[in-house]
């Protein structure tokens, strides 16, 4: 027999051996056919698909994350432009509801209507922010933000103008409430394009801005009266239209031609992905919220909190001019001025505050919670102001002593409607903070809308002390509030569905 064949002969045995061995499981034996040693197995090249996928995926994420922060990587000007553009269109919005009150007089002689009457397009108006704010999140995430503002700020200025150039009464009775419709996104929104373009706490100037807005909302409920005083007095009620007209135009100018800012909307349209269906995102963005109410055991007493502060307000457009009026012969410009204590009182909030988050920020561990020592006195300062306002308004007494009462209350109320929403936003974050504020809005002006309305009638019936008792007495109870959130605060967090949403979201 020849050497090849031998040699075929012995390969034939050798693999006959090594089939036997392996059906045997004998381990020692390889049973792996030969292979080029520089040839990749099935094993390598399954790994290296998985690498080369996991890559892509990686870097599919990465670009989304990209567009998802892109406002955020604009010029630090430019956002800074954005910003205080947002706030201050956000408090011609917010001041349009109060700065009717010098108008109400010139409306009742010139088409003969009511005291209650005339003081309704101030409800009316208010009504539409019930609504807005909390479709605003199914908008934006239908249409992105640039939208909602933009056309919220020309409608209002549309509707403005049709309320200013009425010649009935409920003309100007439906533009106001159309306004108040139309307008109310904008109280949300912009607080969400905040959001977008600066991140808490990690961009120090994002507390400040937050702050600025908080502060330039309840600025604007005091400045109402007074420019509105001031104007109408000298060219007529139309004015307070006019002014309001005017500085919504400007707004409208300055934010025109601002780029999309909401990451979700930018990611959509950069990669192309299909929109979810406005009717889609419409139940949820309400449904949100109001369970967010429901099961979130922070959100109910601070939105009472922040209710009931805003109610008094409300009170004060009614009842604050009679008062001075009656007790001291207030004309109506000087009834206007007298909101400036208020006003005084509100601008004193942002430097406690800002004492507030610097001691916190030398903690080393910030927590939300920390918030709650401003909170603590705001809760004091608000029904006591509102006792001395009450017990000194009287002829006998010197009308210094109310005004400075209103100041308190003015401090008091800006530093609670600053420290909650700045604490829920830290809590739920971007996204969950914005419901959690859309559920604040919609409570505060259900409840403190209708209060002009029979403010007058109350007041005739319980008497002017006895009314800003009632609420006193209110605010009272609720007092104690930041010190059980600063107790329990951290482990009411712990236990929310809605804050473990937010951490694996990270937000």
């Amino acid at each position: 027999m020849s050497e090849l064949a031998m040699t075929d002969i012995e390969r034939s045995n050798e693999e006959a051996s090594n089939l036997i061995a392996t059906k045997n499981g004998d381990s020692t034996v390889d049973a792996t056919p030969d292979v080029p040693s520089d040839s990749p197995t099935q094993v390598e090249k399954a790994s290296e698909e998985r690498n080369f996928e996991g890559k892509i995926q990686s870097d599919t994420n990465d670009e989304e994350q990209a567009l998802l922060n892109e406002a955020r990587t604009w010029s630090h000007g430019y956002k800074l432009f954005v910003s205080f553009s947002a706030i201050f269109a956000m408090f011609n919005i917010t001041m349009a509801t109060s700065v009717y009150i010098a108008s109400i007089y010139g409306i009742m002689a010139e088409f003969n209507v009511s005291l209650t009457l005339a003081i309704s397009p101030i409800t009316f108006y208010a009504i539409g922010f019930i609504v807005g704010p909390m479709a605003t999140s199914a908008l934006s995430e239908e249409f992105g933000r640039q939208y909602i503002f933009k056309a919220s700020l020309f409608l209002h200025l549309v509707f403005t103008i049709v309320g200013g150039s009425a010649q009935e009464f409920r003309t100007l009775a439906v533009a106001r409430g159309i306004c108040g419709i139309v307008g109310s996104p904008c109280l949300s929104v912009f607080a969400g394009l905040l959001n977008d373009l600066w991140k808490m706490p990690e961009d120090k100037i994002s507390t400040v801005l937050f702050a600025v807005y908080g502060l330039m909302g309840v600025a604007a409920s005091e400045i109402g009266p007074i420019s509105g005083e001031a104007i109408v007095s000298d060219r007529g009620w139309r004015w307070s239209f006019w002014l309001t007209a005017m500085l919504v135009g400007v707004s409208f100018l300055l934010l025109v031609s601002v780029p999309e800012t909401y990451g979700p909307e930018i990611r959509r349209k950069r990669l192309g992905k299909p929109r979810k269906g406005f009717l889609q995102t419409l139940g949820p963005a309400f449904a949100r919220p109001f369970h967010m109410f429901m099961v979130e055991p922070i959100i109910p007493p601070t939105a009472a909190i922040v209710t009931m502060g805003q109610i008094v307000v409300f009170v004060f457009y009614a009842s604050y001019p009679d008062m001075l009026s009656s007790q001291y012969g207030f004309t109506s410009y000087q009834q206007g001025l007298s909101f400036i204590p208020l006003l005084i009182g509100t601008l004193f909030a942002l430097p406690v505050l800002s004492a507030t988050m610097k001691k916190r920020e030398k903690s080393g561990n910030p927590q939300p919670e920390d918030t709650m020592p401003a909170a603590l006195i705001a809760g004091i300062v608000l029904p006591v102001s509102l006792f001395w306002l009450a017990w000194t308004a009287r002829s006998s007494i010197h009308w210094i002593c109310p005004l400075i009462a209103g100041g308190f209350y003015g401090f008091g109320f800006a530093l609670s409607q600053l420290v909650y929403p700045l604490y829920k936003n830290e809590v739920y974050g971007a996204e969950l903070g914005a419901s959690s504020f859309a559920i604040d809005v919609a409570i505060r002006y259900t409840f403190s809308s209708v209060f002009p309305l029979f403010t007058i009638q109350m007041v005739e019936a319980m008497t002017f002390h006895w009314a800003i008792s009632m609420c006193a007495f209110v605010l009272l109870v609720l007092a104690p509030v930041p010190l059980v959130l600063q107790k329990y605060g951290p482990a009411l967090r712990a236990r929310s569905q809605y804050v473990k949403r937010k951490d694996a979201i990270g937000q």
